[in-house]
């Protein structure tokens, strides 16, 4: 149980399949950790139980009865060292948080006339964190993100999408009980904790690095004055067998605006490599590139994966040996689809931080920072740790 005045975490999972019998040993496994009226809670629930949207309000309210919560429908969830990819599950997490300033938001994009804006976005302090789930259909997450970066004032943010099934279809959010239908909910804090981003892409850097010298919006024709395809061309004489299997079966290439990030290969945004054309000499980008910027190719495999996300850990856990709690948002295509065992990545985290509250989802992409800008993501892991403010 929680000492009055001090900050804490707590997580609970369940994979009943009654909805109120879930919610239930859920919450109560998160109260007996946190105690009762946290400052926030988060709800992770999956098919069915995401459709009962009363019975979650009514649950919450009178076993953990939260200061702020959410609810997301999820895929797949996360709780403890456990993931739940397929069936039934309910993931709850809650903070108690003194000293905090902790807000709860829901996002809806406005069209008023010739005039689109999105409403509800919080006042935010400088030092604040931000956990974000966006439904895909519904909400411009990209181009909501990239306002952010061009203000200059984006927090620190990370989360995921949300929102499997076909468009118009919203995915139907809480937020303190109330549906929202599309959109996207989220919550920030500020103030006596912080929230500390970390993002997994889970790819090596394969051949050397190279720099635009000549595009256009995802076409890059020229790589340091030459035709981009040789560039491509000498990186995969270079690689052996299996390299160059491990490269063709999901080939990536990581984008740097210049003079950023030096060598860290962490400093590269990941993007799927979608074609080169030997004729054209072009390589083409799932994203808008630009000349000037720094690309490296990269493959992506079960292997680099793990390696990425343990060193990632490692050194988070040399500096915050000790976060209240973790909120985390994996790619429906990790997991069982990556690696060859299961609650690979969510055992990894307790590897790390023995104990750690930690509750998640799998989802549609993932949103986390590169170089300390909200990025899209897809295939990775982004983990936010809850820590004391320094």
């Amino acid at each position: 149980m929680t000492t009055p005045g001090h900050a804490c975490a707590g997580a609970g999972l369940s994979t009943r399949p009654d909805t109120r019998s879930a919610l239930r040993e859920a919450l109560e496994e998160t109260a007996s950790q946190v105690g009762a009226h946290p400052d926030l809670a988060v709800l992770f629930l999956t098919g069915e139980h995401a459709g009962r949207a009363g019975a979650v309000a009514d649950e919450v309210a009178g076993r953990l009865a939260p200061d702020a919560w959410i609810g997301i429908p999820a895929p797949g969830v996360i709780g403890g060292g456990a993931e739940v990819q397929t069936g039934q599950g309910v993931a709850v997490w809650a903070a108690r948080m003194p000293g905090a300033r902790v807000q709860a938001f829901h996002l809806e994009l406005r069209d008023e006339g010739e005039e689109r804006y999105v409403r509800g976005w919080p006042r935010l302090g400088p030092d604040a964190g931000v956990g974000l789930v966006a439904d895909v259909f519904s909400f411009p997450i990209g181009p909501f993100l990239a306002s952010l970066r061009q203000s200059g004032e984006a927090p620190r943010i990370f989360g995921g999408l949300a929102g499997s099934g076909p468009p118009p279809e919203r995915t139907t959010f809480l937020l303190d009980g109330e549906a929202k239908a599309g959109g996207a909910v989220g919550f920030a804090v500020d103030g006596s904790v912080s929230l500390l981003p970390l993002v997994s892409q889970g790819c090596r850097p394969v051949g050397p690095a190279f720099q635009v010298t000549r595009s256009e919006r995802n076409v890059i024709y020229e790589l340091d004055g030459a035709p981009a395809y040789d560039g491509l061309r000498q990186v995969l004489e270079r690689m052996d067998d299996e390299a160059r299997r491990d490269f063709a079966s999901s080939p990536q290439i990581g984008l740097r605006k210049a003079a950023s990030g030096g060598e860290d290969p962490g400093a590269f945004l990941i993007r799927n490599l979608v074609g080169a054309d030997p004729e054209e000499g072009t390589v083409v980008v799932g994203d808008h590139v630009r000349d000037g910027f720094t690309v490296r190719f990269h493959a992506r495999d079960a292997g680099s994966a793990h390696r990425e996300f343990e060193e990632m850990l490692a050194l988070a856990s040399s500096l915050h040996p000790e976060p209240l709690g973790g909120l985390l948002f994996d790619c429906t295509g990790r997991g069982l689809h990556l690696f060859d065992e299961p609650h690979h990545d969510a055992a990894l985290v307790q590897r790390y931080f023995p104990g750690l509250p930690l509750a998640g989802m799998f989802a549609a992409g993932e949103i986390g920072p590169v170089q300390g800008q909200p990025q899209i993501h897809g295939f990775t892991a982004s983990l936010g740790l809850l820590v004391p403010a320094s």
